[in-house]
């Protein structure tokens, strides 16, 4: 009996891991960490080639065009010919001498007959001085019967764009543009004579 029960105990000592049949379990340990670098793989094939073709866009510029300029208003007088020089001594009937700047001629008409009682009119600067001064066509016979005549004393120099003449009617009002005079520091050239003719 006591040999059954010894050997009951020595089996449910057996089975249950007591006295000297206990069994220590498994003991963990922690292990190392491995860290793994992930690289991109690389790749032995070529992609698609890729072709940048340049655009050219083209930008329209203005193209400059002429500006009309307004043509000067036709007036019922121009110069008739050009302006002639000589010399005031030639001047018939009154010879001036070489200190005497004479502005001499006649105004026609369009049938190229006097025209008389018109007024020209003189202006500018002329040898630091200032000129204004107004006379009647048909005033000066010498030079036609609508002639008419400006006479500058010690104004024999040379001058160019500073005096003007033009003609104008009996309230000023321009019957014609204004000239331009050119001058001369030259007896041979102190006589200059300038015509109007009518145009319209």
């Amino acid at each position: 009996m006591i040999g059954v029960l010894g050997g009951l105990v020595w089996l449910a000592m057996l089975v249950l891991g007591i006295g000297p049949y206990y069994v220590e379990g498994p003991t963990l340990t922690p292990s190392a960490t491995v860290t793994r670098t992930m690289r991109p793989a690389t790749s032995t094939s070529s992609g698609p080639t890729i072709t940048l073709t340049p655009t050219l866009t083209m930008t329209p510029t203005k193209t400059a065009t002429a500006t009309p300029t307004a043509t000067p208003e036709l007036r019922p007088f121009i110069l008739g010919g050009e302006p002639e020089t000589m010399s005031s001594e030639m001047i018939p009937q009154q010879p001036l001498d070489c200190d005497w700047l004479v502005i001499a001629g006649q105004v026609l008409d369009l049938g190229d007959a006097p025209v008389t009682g018109l007024t020209l009119h003189l202006y500018g600067e002329l040898g630091g001085f200032t000129i204004d001064r107004f006379v009647l066509s048909g005033t000066a016979l010498a030079y036609g019967e609508s002639g008419y005549q400006f006479a500058l004393e010690n104004l024999v120099v040379d001058s160019r764009d500073s005096l003007f003449i033009q003609l104008v009617d009996t309230y000023g009002l321009p019957l014609s543009h204004a000239y331009a005079v050119q001058t001369y520091e030259d007896c041979n050239k102190n006589l200059i004579l300038i015509n109007f003719k009518q145009v319209r």
